[in-house]
């Protein structure tokens, strides 16, 4: 099960998209996915072609792409099928939507594929620095959402050990009294491995004002991308 969470994996490469600043590319995936949302018609055929630019500037290979997005595939579906049973006189505008997702998914995608977690972590703690204000910790959001990402895999492995647990108990998944061993056991692992986290956070003295001893800094290739972004924002709003 493990070997199938291949969203997401950083990838090392010598590309354009993989030299931005991490908040850049943060602050330009959160924007464009909420401009994706905004436009229709042919500026969704421009605003796919500047994905795709994307793509090809990250230097990410297509089979590459299309094996591990392969998660979403049956997701889309079944929006698909839901559209074509509950508003089929409404199909147009749910495939608009599967592709909105869609686009979503690969810009996300780029982010994940071009930026080290540690990278994005430090990101998340710099763009976080003005909540401080309001008495939130940068580096305990920073934290969380490390722990978070990490957490993912784990909460996998554990899943398949309490369901070979199970099986080799001769249960069955098709009894709800089986279903709720699982989730029990489930749970029991998956809160011991944060008890086992927040000892190891507490024996190696963690504190939450510590800064993020990773340095950023702009250079000419994100105000470069940060106007190209901005330029593509008032072609669709202009279109």
């Amino acid at each position: 099960m493990i070997k199938q969470l291949n969203f997401g994996q950083y990838r090392h490469k010598n590309s354009l998209i993989h030299l931005l600043d991490p908040r850049v590319k943060i602050l330009s995936v959160l924007f464009l996915s909420i401009l994706i949302f905004t436009i229709s018609g042919y500026e969704i055929l421009i605003f796919t072609i500047f994905v795709i630019i994307l793509l090809i500037l990250s230097k990410i290979d297509l089979m590459n792409l299309v094996f591990n997005l392969k998660v979403f595939y049956s997701f889309m579906l079944f929006m698909l099928i839901m559209y074509l049973l509950f508003a089929r006189n409404q199909i147009q505008d749910g495939l608009l939507v599967i592709w909105r997702f869609f686009m979503v998914i690969l810009l996300s995608y780029v982010l994940t594929y071009s930026t080290t977690l540690s990278m994005l972590i430090a990101a998340v703690e710099k763009l976080a620095i003005p909540l401080s204000l309001f008495g939130v910790k940068p580096r305990n959001i920073g934290v969380l959402i490390s722990a978070t990402i990490r957490f993912i895999p784990v909460m996998f492995v554990n899943a398949s050990r309490a369901k070979d647990a199970i099986n080799s108990r001769l249960g069955s998944f098709k009894e709800v009294k089986t279903v709720k061993i699982f989730m029990v056991l489930l749970l029991e692992r998956m809160l011991k491995s944060a008890s086992n986290l927040a000892d190891a956070m507490y024996s190696r003295l963690y504190n939450e004002d510590a800064k993020s001893s990773l340095a950023l800094s702009m250079g000419k290739y994100d105000y470069i991308s940060v106007t190209s972004i901005l330029i593509l924002a008032l072609i669709l709003i202009i279109y």
